[in-house]
């Protein structure tokens, strides 16, 4: 083991299988990320290691697993399944695919990265790692000499039915040997958007087909926005068997810094830009704001590093054809600028121009310390507008496909539409300028993934400025709260062990806001509202099971001191104001099977009432006739007929006995069917008051 990663021997494998971190590649990987921190270093190996240990052990001749690698929007994915490649490739894993993306773009920005970080590229080395991207049958040869010399064969391919058959196709003709493949943006392209038919879209049976043709393999699926993964269903090919977190590192900004409580610093309002209009490639005051910020913050970024590159992203439209008209209105905006700042410095034109470059200082200072004195920046202006290059990144013939790859000038502008919304990173974010959003609504998934300004920028945050329409600022306000809840669920999840086929589906996604989880084309989701009364309105059918049920109740009112109460005529048994906690564990203790009462769902609601909302620290727990049975008919569907007591003379009715508080109701029934004794049961009913703080507006997993 490398002493370099300071790992101890129980660090070094979670799962079933041993793992060795003897690895030339995560050696060059520490050596090409060096400004890394040494413990932000080891906790990316360490998750790698997990990671894999939880991947077939590829000298067991079998196996598959279907992983879920979750991180934050640009917050080192990459690098993340960079070093899992480098264990891999020296841990038996003779075949690798990279499945990249759905555009080109990405396609080689992943490749070019692959490359570099695992040496692969190095004229020095001679790499273990024998690379190909988007391969075919036709070099088999190649392939299979790389794989008897004892290298691991790694294929980047493009997330293209045509592409994934055919890296299939080569699998095939090639020897047998344990297989990984990385989906990369996994909840993307990958899922099946035609579920709802029956049948399978193109790319996702090409994955499908793809796992079937390797005896031992993992797949596992990276990405950002795991909603769409996480709603699957449990019988789908790709739901995930488990789930890896890779927590963001040091200096990472994400939804919390920039929509948190200092939005204001960093967010400014786009006005001026109709989302119906034609997209005719004028230039909007706002845009202009944003371009003076930019070039001020350049004077200060060069200020404090004469090379450090400073970029923007420019987003109008959707359109290919207007991302050429806003690259030659922005050019020539920029020209007439440099033009004005020739001229004599009272001269009308270029006053003002200094007016907007003052007004653009003025607002940097607000978040900049010890700000350069206004002289200082003024006098840089020209010289920054000069070191200016724009790039137009989409598919048309003149435009650009990696960003980054093309920046040779200190200063770099970024337009392009939708293939700048997913995966693709710009080098030195620092403003964005985004004007759209969807008419109507739009997915959770696909507004995070717009977000491409998060990311590792701790030391040039104060210069960093967000352009966003109104909407779109009310969206990611709304998915801040719908993201802390989703990480502090599965982090919770993850640290009881609780086994991932057990997790409750449940996202706190407030869909006022006109914003769905995901597609509803991939899978089924549902709002979960326990709002009124939830019920069990079926019976267990397994005599045992009642009559322990029963005496676990029992168990617990003798505990806590159960009071019996008067109401009207009826007599129940109360423990007023008990713990939730207390009430949690009751539920989770009640067996249930074969009902439809959901007790993964409704604890986990109660556990965020409890823990995350502080709302809810305790609630009356109620045994309904103190554990007498009652008899009430079954209907042909096998549901009990009106579980609870109705209004009477001198009775208020079950439902109506709760004093308009938190109630957990359990019952006793002997259910009759055409007026014959059938079976006994008890059965959980639990109210939650229409109040705002138990809205938790939660969407969960639809039925099947």
């Amino acid at each position: 083991m490398p002493e370099v990663y300071g790992l101890e021997p129980d660090e070094q494998s979670s799962g079933g299988w041993e793992i060795s971190l003897e690895s030339p590649e995560l050696d060059h990987l520490q050596d090409k990320y060096s400004d890394i921190p040494h413990e932000q270093f080891n906790r990316i190996i360490i998750s790698s290691v997990n990671i894999l240990s939880r991947c077939p052990n590829p000298q067991a001749g079998s196996g598959r697993e279907t992983g879920l690698v979750i991180g934050k929007i640009q917050s080192g994915k990459t690098l993340s399944f960079t070093s899992l490649i480098g264990l891999a490739a020296s841990n038996g894993y003779g075949i690798i695919v990279v499945l990249a993306g759905t555009k080109k773009s990405l396609l080689d920005q992943t490749y070019e990265r692959l490359r570099r970080d695992l040496g692969i590229s190095d004229p020095q080395n001679i790499s273990r790692i024998y690379i190909q991207k988007n391969p075919r049958a036709n070099i088999t040869e190649g392939v299979i000499n790389a794989l008897e010399s004892g290298r691991c064969a790694l294929f980047v391919v493009l997330k293209h039915t045509n592409h994934i058959d055919g890296v299939r196709q080569l699998i095939e003709s090639l020897p047998r040997k344990a297989t990984l493949i990385i989906d990369d943006e996994g909840d993307e392209a990958s899922l099946n958007n035609y579920f709802r038919r029956g049948e399978q879209s193109a790319t996702y049976r090409s994955i499908m087909e793809l796992r079937n043709s390797v005896w031992t393999h993992a797949y596992l699926a990276y990405t950002a926005t795991p909603q769409a993964n996480l709603l699957l269903s449990a019988i789908d090919g790709l739901a995930p068997d488990f789930c890896e977190l890779i927590e963001p590192g040091e200096g990472y900004c994400g939804g919390a810094e920039f929509f948190g409580h200092r939005i204001d610093s960093y967010i400014r309002a786009v006005n001026d830009v109709d989302e119906d209009a034609a997209d005719d490639g004028s230039i909007p005051d706002s845009l202009k704001d944003a371009l003076a910020i930019f070039f001020v913050g350049a004077v200060m970024r060069h200020t404090r590093s004469a090379t450090q590159r400073h970029s923007m992203l420019i987003h109008l439209s959707v359109r290919t054809s207007s991302h050429s008209q806003t690259q030659e209105s922005v050019s020539r905006l920029l020209r007439g600028w440099k033009d004005k700042l020739r001229l004599r410095q009272n001269d009308p034109g270029r006053v003002e121009l200094m007016s907007l470059f003052r007004i653009a200082y003025d607002d940097l200072s607000t978040t900049v310390n010890n700000i350069e004195p206004w002289d200082t920046v003024r006098d840089r202006l020209y010289h920054e507008l000069s070191s200016c290059e724009i790039h137009m990144v989409n598919s048309l013939p003149q435009g650009v496909q990696i960003a980054e790859s093309s920046f040779q000038l200190e200063n770099n502008i970024v337009i392009g539409g939708n293939i700048l919304g997913r995966g693709l990173t710009i080098q030195e974010l620092a403003v964005s300028y985004l004007a759209r959003r969807a008419r109507v609504s739009t997915n959770a998934d696909t507004v995070e993934q717009r977000a491409r300004w998060f990311g590792y920028k701790r030391n040039y945050l104060d210069l960093c400025r967000i352009f966003i329409p109104p909407r779109v600022r009310q969206d990611f306000e709304g998915l801040l709260v719908h993201e802390d809840d989703f990480w502090d669920s599965l982090r919770r999840n993850l640290n009881q062990g609780i086994p991932l086929n057990q997790w409750p589906r449940m996202l706190r996604l407030d869909t006022q806001l006109g914003i769905n989880p995901t597609r509803s084309s991939v899978v089924r989701y549902r709002r979960f509202r326990p709002r009124g009364w939830e019920m069990q309105t079926t019976p267990i059918s397994d005599q045992s099971i009642v009559e322990e049920n029963k005496r676990k109740v029992d168990s617990f009112f003798h505990s806590h001191h159960g009071r019996a109460e008067a109401i009207g005529g009826t007599s129940h048994l109360f423990v007023r104001d008990c713990p939730t906690r207390d009430a949690i564990a009751l539920i989770g203790e009640i067996n249930t099977i074969g009902t439809d009462w959901d007790t993964a769902y409704i604890v986990e609601y109660l556990e965020r009432l409890q823990f995350q909302e502080n709302v809810l620290p305790h609630m009356d727990v109620v045994f309904m006739r103190k554990g007498t049975l009652r008899i009430r008919a079954l209907e042909d569907n096998g549901k009990i007929n009106e579980l609870m007591q109705g209004r009477s003379s001198n009775y208020l009715g079950d439902r109506n006995i709760h004093d308009n508080k938190v109630q957990l109701q359990i019952h006793c029934i002997q259910c009759q069917t055409n007026g014959e004794d059938a079976i006994k049961t008890t059965a959980l009913a639990l109210y939650v008051p229409n109040q705002p703080q138990y809205n938790l507006s939660f969407i969960i997993r639809g039925e099947e």
